[in-house]
C-alpha cells in the first residue's frame, strides 16, 4: 500500500513535482480505501468474506495439542479415516488440524491462521488473493492433501515444469504422512510416467502439459495409449496469469507435413533492403506496417514484375505482407530471442522464455526467414484447446495469488469462482514512494541509474524490474559504465535465476529483472541463508526500482511484492514516462514526441493521468479480447464435444462398422468373405478413426481462414461473432455423414491383406509424427485487438 506520508524523489524531479504527485497520490489512496470499504459492503467480486471460516479454524487450532500427541503412524491412521457428514462450503477442523500438524512435522513450519483461512477457501473452492510471502505454497499443499483426504483427485496447477517439479518433491513428506501419493510431470516425461503420474491421489503439473495430454489422448487410437487426467479438483497457483492472461492461448497438436512455410525466405531477401518513410510507413500504434505505391513496386520489380494483387499471387502477397511486419515491427531481444539457432518467444506477462510457443498465421517463419534462419512449419493443425476450456472441465476450481482481486471480476464472469482477500500475518512494513512519470524515457533512464547509484552506495540490495530484454541489457551497460557490477536475469539467462534471485537480498546486490512474477524463489534478507539480515535490514531491506509501468497494474504489484514479505522492511520507486510503449500504444490522446514542434511540456499531474489512464486502457483492451476470443471459441468447443463424443464411440463400440452396413452392406460382406468379421470390425474401427481426425483437422482449417477475415465484416455492418458462428455451423453441417462417405470409399481400396495386417488406405492422411505447442498472441494485435483498443481510448 501506497504510504501518502513519505515521498523520496531523484534530484531531477523539482519541489513541485514531488508535492503535486504526492497530493495525488493520497487522494487515490482515499478514494481506494473508500471504493473497497462499499465494495465489501455491496457484495462486489473479489470483496468474499473467509471469516466464515474462523469456526473451522479455531477448531483446528484448538485441537493442536491432540494431533501433537499423535505417533506418525497414529497420524496416518487418523488421516485416512472418514469423518462426519460436512456441508460443500465447510471445513472439518478434525481432519484440517491433521494436515496442519502433517505440515508442522514435515516442513518445519508453524501454520498460522491466515494460511488455515487460506487453505479452507481453498478447499471450498475459492480463488484467494495472499501477499507474496506469505507461505501461498504451503496453503496450497494443505487444501490438497485436504481434498485428497477426502476421497478426491487433486491436480496443483502452476506456471511452469520447474516449479511444478520443485513443489512436488519439496511437499512430498507432507503428503507421504497422511497417506496420500503425489507425482508430477513435465515436458520430458514418458507415457508411462505419465499415467503413473494421473494415477495418485496428487499431481503438480504445469497447466500445459495437462492440456496437450488431453489432446494426445484425444488422438490415441487404443484405449491402452491414453494416460487419462482426472478432472475433479484443481487448485491453481498464479491463478491470475493462468486463468486470466493465458486463459485463451490455444494448445495446439500439430502433425507432421512436408511442406515448409512457403516463400518466407523469398519475401525476407525482397523486403530487407526496404526503407522506412519511402517504401513503406508505420502507423502510430506501431502495430502496423503498410507498403507506400513505391514499395509495392519495388517488391514487383523484385520478384520478377509480377502483380500481386492477381489472383493467382495471392500467397505472395500475404508473405511479403508478413514479412513485411517482421522487418519493421518485430523486435529482437524485445519480442523474442535468438537462441541456438532457433526464434525463441520471450513471454511479456513474464519476462522468459516462452517454452514451446509459437505466433500464428505464418508470422513464426516470417521472422525465422529475417533472422536468416531455418523455416519451420506449424504442421498441419489436429486438435486445439484453450487453458479456459481445459480449467473448467474441473469440477472443482480452486486458485491464489498475491494479485488476484484486480480480475475478481473476470473470474466470475468466466469461471463463476468467487474470490477474496486474506490479510497479512505480519503488518506491511515496506514504503512504496511516489511514482515519477517524466516527459521523454532519457530523463526516465537517467533518473533510475542515478537512483540505484544512490541505493548502492548506501550498500542496500537493489531490484531492478525492467520492460524487456533489450531495456534489462541497457540499465546495466550504463551502470557497469559507472562502476557498478549488476546481475542480469532475463530471458537470456533464466536458467539460472533460482541462483540469482537466492542472492538478490544481500548486502550491495544489484539484481535486473525482467518481469519476475512467477520465479518462485524468494527474496532472503540477507543473502540466501540470511547470514547478513541484520545488516541489510538496517539499511531499510530490499529496495525495488521499477523501469515503467507493466500493461497490467497486476504486474506492478507483483513486482513491488518481492519487497516487504513477512513483514520485512523495503522501499519501492517507480519511473516511468510518456515514450514507454504502454503510452504510445494505448494513450487516449496521441502525444507528439519529446521536444518535437507543438509538445508543451505537461505538469506532473497530467503525466500521472495520462499513464494511468493508457494502463487501464491496455487492461480493458485485454478483457474486451479475451470476451471477443471466448465468443468465438464457443461454436469451436461444442464443435469439438459432438466430433469426440462420435470419436469415442468408434473407439469404444462396432458403430463405424454399423454405420458402414448401412451405408454399403455389400462392401462389409465382401470384406467378411476376405477375412473374418473381427477382423474387418477393427479394421473399419481403425480407418473410420483415422477419417475423422482428418476431418476435423481440415475443419479447423477451415474455421481458422474464417476466423482470419471475420473481422472485415464489422465494415459490412454485420457483428463479427454472430457472423462466424453462422458461417461456423454452416461449414459443420454434415460433418459426420462427409466423414463416414470417406470411410466407406477408403474401405472399398482395401485388400485382405491390408485388413489382416492393419493397413490404412492412402486416401486417409495421417501424420507419421504429432508434437505440441501454444500459440502465443501477435505481440503487435490482431485487427480485432486493434479495434478493441480503440474502443476503450474511446471510453
Amino acid at each position: 500500500m501506497t504510504d501518502p506520508n513519505v515521498s523520496v524523489e531523484p534530484a531531477s524531479a523539482s519541489d513541485s513535482d514531488r508535492r503535486e504527485t504526492r497530493v495525488g497520490e493520497r487522494q487515490m489512496l482515499d478514494l481506494a480505501r473508500i471504493s473497497h470499504a462499499f465494495a465489501r459492503l455491496v457484495g462486489r467480486p473479489g470483496t468474499k468474506n473467509f471469516r466464515s471460516f474462523d469456526s473451522s479454524v479455531d477448531g483446528a487450532l484448538s485441537r493442536r495439542a491432540t494431533v501433537e500427541a499423535l505417533t506418525a503412524e497414529e497420524l496416518r491412521t487418523a488421516a485416512s479415516e472418514p469423518t462426519g457428514a460436512v456441508a460443500d462450503s465447510a471445513v472439518d477442523s478434525m481432519r484440517l488440524a491433521l494436515v496442519a500438524e502433517a505440515a508442522r512435522r514435515t516442513m518445519g513450519f508453524e501454520l498460522h491462521r491466515e494460511q488455515l483461512v487460506g487453505a479452507c477457501a481453498l478447499i471450498t473452492g475459492n480463488a484467494v488473493e495472499m501477499e507474496t510471502g506469505e507461505g501461498k505454497t504451503l496453503t496450497g499443499a494443505v487444501a490438497a492433501a485436504y481434498l485428497a483426504m477426502s476421497g478426491r483427485r487433486v491436480h496443483v496447477l502452476s506456471i511452469n515444469d520447474f516449479l511444478a517439479r520443485r513443489d512436488a518433491e519439496w511437499m512430498r513428506a507432507l503428503y507421504d504422512s497422511v497417506g496420500q501419493t503425489v507425482g508430477w510431470i513435465s515436458q520430458s516425461s514418458t507415457s508411462e510416467q505419465r499415467a503413473h503420474a494421473y494415477s495418485g491421489s496428487i499431481l503438480y503439473a504445469s497447466v500445459s502439459e495437462v492440456g496437450y495430454d488431453v489432446l494426445r489422448d484425444r488422438f490415441a487410437t487404443a484405449d491402452t495409449d491414453r494416460v487419462r487426467p482426472v478432472f475433479d479438483a484443481a487448485i491453481v497457483d498464479e491463478a491470475d496469469a493462468v486463468l486470466i492472461d493465458e486463459a485463451m492461448a490455444p494448445l495446439v497438436l500439430a502433425g507432421k507435413v512436408d511442406v515448409r512455410a512457403l516463400h518466407s525466405e523469398t519475401s525476407a531477401r525482397v523486403v530487407g533492403p526496404l526503407e522506412d518513410g519511402v517504401h513503406f510507413t508505420v502507423d502510430a500504434d506501431g502495430a502496423t506496417a503498410s507498403f507506400t505505391e513505391a514499395g509495392l513496386d519495388e517488391v514487383e520489380k523484385a520478384l520478377g514484375g509480377i502483380n500481386l494483387y492477381s489472383g493467382d499471387n495471392n500467397d505472395m502477397l500475404t508473405a511479403v505482407n508478413l514479412a513485411l511486419h517482421a522487418k519493421a515491427l518485430m523486435r529482437r531481444d524485445v519480442h523474442y530471442l535468438v537462441n541456438d539457432g532457433a526464434i525463441k518467444l520471450i513471454s511479456a506477462s513474464r519476462g522468459r522464455v516462452a517454452a514451446l510457443q509459437r505466433w500464428p498465421d505464418g508470422l513464426h517463419a516470417a521472422v525465422e526467414a529475417k533472422e536468416g534462419l531455418t523455416v519451420s512449419t506449424q504442421g498441419v493443425l489436429l486438435d486445439t484447446i484453450t487453458i479456459q476450456d481445459l480449467a473448467l472441465r474441473y469440477d472443482h476450481l480452486a486458485g491464489m495469488s498475491a494479485t488476484l482481486v484486480e480480475v475478481a471480476d473476470d473470474l466470475l464472469e468466466f469461471y463463476r469462482l468467487p474470490s477474496g482477500r486474506i490479510k497479512r500475518n505480519q503488518p506491511l512494513a515496506r514504503v512504496d514512494r511516489s511514482a515519477i512519470v517524466f516527459d521523454s524515457r532519457a530523463e526516465m533512464l537517467h533518473a533510475v541509474v542515478a537512483e540505484i547509484e544512490r541505493i548502492h552506495e548506501a550498500g542496500q540490495p537493489v531490484l531492478v524490474g525492467t520492460q524487456s530484454v533489450a531495456e534489462s541489457e541497457e540499465v546495466a551497460h550504463r551502470l557497469r559504465a559507472m562502476g557498478i557490477a549488476p546481475e542480469v536475469l532475463n530471458a537470456k539467462n533464466d536458467a539460472s535465476e533460482a541462483a540469482v534471485i537466492a542472492r538478490a537480498g544481500e548486502f550491495g546486490a544489484v539484481t535486473i529483472s525482467t518481469q519476475i512474477s512467477g520465479r518462485g524463489t524468494d527474496i532472503v534478507l540477507g543473502g540466501k541463508n540470511g547470514w547478513d539480515r541484520e545488516r541489510v535490514v538496517a539499511l531499510g531491506g530490499l529496495a525495488v526500482v521499477a523501469v515503467g509501468r507493466y500493461p497490467s497494474r497486476r504486474l506492478d504489484a507483483q513486482l513491488r511484492g518481492r519487497s516487504g514479505r513477512q513483514g520485512d522492511p523495503g522501499n519501492t520507486t517507480s519511473f516511468s514516462s510518456l515514450e514507454d510503449d504502454l503510452v504510445t500504444a494505448n494513450s487516449p490522446e496521441r502525444l507528439p514526441r519529446s521536444g518535437s514542434p507543438g509538445r508543451t511540456r505537461l505538469t506532473p499531474r497530467q503525466r500521472q493521468s495520462l499513464m494511468t489512464s493508457a494502463q487501464r486502457i491496455a487492461e480493458t483492451a485485454r478483457l474486451e479480447r479475451h470476451r471477443s476470443t471466448w465468443a468465438f471459441n464457443r461454436a469451436i468447443a461444442w464443435q469439438r464435444t459432438f466430433v469426440l463424443r462420435i470419436r469415442e464411440e468408434i473407439l469404444n463400440t462396432r458403430v463405424a462398422t454399423d454405420t458402414v452396413r448401412g451405408a454399403a452392406p455389400e462392401l462389409i460382406e465382401r470384406m467378411v468373405s476376405m477375412t473374418s468379421v473381427d477382423e474387418v470390425v477393427e479394421a473399419i474401427r481403425r480407418v473410420a478413426l483415422f477419417s475423422s481426425d482428418e476431418h476435423w483437422a481440415d475443419h479447423l482449417g477451415s474455421l481458422q481462414e474464417l476466423r482470419d477475415g471475420i473481422h472485415l465484416r464489422a465494415l459490412a455492418g454485420e457483428h463479427p461473432i454472430d457472423a462466424f458462428h453462422t458461417l461456423a455451423l454452416a461449414e459443420f453441417d454434415g460433418w459426420e455423414e462427409r466423414m463416414y462417405s470417406s470411410v466407406v470409399t477408403a474401405a472399398e481400396t482395401m485388400s485382405a491383406r491390408d485388413i489382416v495386417e492393419g493397413k490404412v488406405p492412402e486416401t486417409i492422411r495421417r501424420p507419421s509424427a504429432t508434437w505440441t505447442y501454444m500459440i502465443s498472441d501477435n505481440p503487435l494485435g490482431d485487427g480485432m485487438s486493434r479495434a478493441a483498443r480503440g474502443r476503450a481510448r474511446r471510453r
